[in-house]
């Protein structure tokens, strides 16, 4: 299909006009012999003429400011409208392009975004974040070489094409622009999780984005690691991820998660006083699957909530019955674990209490399990619903203490009952270990702490209530 050249039509404008005028000219010699009617005749098609000249001349001038409009609207649609870099559409439609010109060049798709980027905008201010953005459009703008493309695809989320020219100088590029990224501000430091993917036979830009998602994804929320680069095992992972997220719904409904007890005992008589309940799946065709392999994800994906709560009102299901049936049993504390994630619950312990009297169980006999790492999130509210726990009659244990490193600057504030030692102190026998357990036994004594470590050589714990329990 022909395309409409105003160019062109203007320029044959200009040749008709010229056309009349050179008329008019050849017979104005003899204008005033001709008859009226050929007189006549001449006007009528010079004005003609011009009549089209300018109608043409005017049609040219509003079509050429529509297409200039239309030019404008297209570079609009390929323009991220807040820092002036391409778009995702843009990307990769140049992508696609790109590695299909140049198909002996190695290229690398990377995507990143930056770390915990809703906690600036409410920090600092969306302004701020709004500046992050565009500082991180620039530095990428002045980093990347010829030939190398990158986009904002949407919130904090960027994507590259990056020349790849062996591992050694990638990774040097990649490492320098993580650290000029990270120290663009003067006030905060910004961390990115990049996953990288480098592009084999599958061009398919689809393709390209969600592999070097898959990498992002698995280094996400770790501080330790700023990039990861995609492997076949990546998308294994992500098919059994997907297996599991699409039948736990069902599973819960069809009450395939069971309560295991793992007993606690007294270290100086070995007498059970309570136990730990642990949560199993029991799939229908893969049988009993260990927590490892699937509250991770629960973790990422929020539905850990449904299970602690749902584990929760097992335990009560299971201290009711043995109020009913084994009387010897009635003194048992069960201890059941709790996600962080509850932490956004201020009401968590009104919910909990509900569910104690429904089933007519004394929060006393239950214990809630918060790990340490759930603490240093966000110690105010965590120490509030603590204390509203306590009130409300539960006991209270601080899971894995020792592991991070601000423990005992924590514990201070923290209206805990319980605190069950991280057992990597137990993994080694030598003599500074000893000193360090006995010193944190000395400390929980004084703060009126029961201290709970798990055995090196049994599937129980040991509950300790003095200082002598080594």
């Amino acid at each position: 299909m022909k395309t409409y050249n105003e160019k062109k039509l203007l320029i044959l404008s200009f040749a008709l006009f010229f056309l009349v005028m050179m008329v008019f000219i050849v017979h104005s010699v003899s204008f005033f012999q001709l008859s009226d009617q050929a007189i006549f005749g001449i006007l009528f098609y010079s004005f003609s003429f011009i009549g089209i000249f300018f109608i043409s001349l005017t049609s040219n001038y509003f079509v050429f400011k529509l297409k200039k409009e239309i030019l404008k609207l297209k570079r609009m649609q390929d323009v991220d409208f807040l820092t002036g870099c391409p778009n995702w559409i843009k990307f990769k439609r140049d992508v696609e392009t790109l590695v299909k010109k140049d198909q002996t060049q190695p290229y690398a798709m990377i995507i990143f975004d930056v770390d915990k980027f809703k906690a600036i905008n409410d920090l600092y201010g969306d302004q701020t974040g709004n500046e992050v953005l565009t500082a991180i459009a620039r530095i990428l703008e002045e980093h990347l070489e010829t030939n190398e493309l990158f986009s904002r695809i949407a919130t904090d989320n960027f994507s590259v094409l990056m020349k790849y020219k062996g591992y050694g100088q990638f990774s040097q590029r990649v490492e320098k622009l993580i650290h000029e990224i990270s120290g663009y501000s003067p006030k905060f430091i910004i961390g990115i999780s990049m996953g990288i993917y480098l592009i084999e036979e599958d061009r398919d830009i689809h393709t390209l984005s969600d592999r070097a998602n898959m990498a992002k994804r698995s280094i996400k929320d770790n501080s330790q690691v700023s990039y990861a680069f995609y492997d076949d095992g990546m998308r294994h992972s992500m098919m059994i991820e997907n297996a599991i997220e699409n039948r736990m719904e069902m599973a819960l409904r069809n009450r395939e998660f069971e309560v295991y007890l793992q007993p606690k005992y007294l270290f100086s008589d070995e007498h059970i006083i309570g136990a730990e309940a642990l949560v199993r799946w029991n799939d229908p065709k893969r049988g009993i699957l260990p927590p490892n392999d699937f509250i991770p994800l629960f973790e990422k994906n929020g539905f850990v909530k449904k299970i602690d709560t749902y584990m929760f009102e097992e335990v009560c299901k299971l201290l009711q019955k043995w109020k009913k049936e084994m009387d010897q049993l009635t003194n048992m504390i069960i201890s059941v674990n709790f996600s962080r994630l509850h932490l956004e619950n201020t009401l968590l312990p009104e919910e909990l209490l509900a569910i104690a009297n429904r089933y007519h169980i004394d929060p006393k006999m239950i214990e809630i399990e918060l790990t340490e790492g759930t603490v240093f999130d966000n110690e105010n509210q965590m120490v509030a619903i603590m204390n509203h726990l306590k009130a409300s009659g539960f006991h209270i244990s601080i899971d894995d203490f020792g592991r991070a490193y601000s423990s005992l600057n924590t514990l201070k504030n923290l209206p805990a009952d319980i605190l069950k030692l991280d057992k990597a102190f137990f993994t080694e026998d030598n003599a500074r270990g000893k000193k360090i357990i006995t010193s944190m036994l000395n400390m929980a004594k004084d703060l009126d702490l029961i201290t709970v470590a798990e055995g090196r050589y049994c599937s129980g714990f040991l509950l300790c209530q003095t200082h002598e329990c080594h």
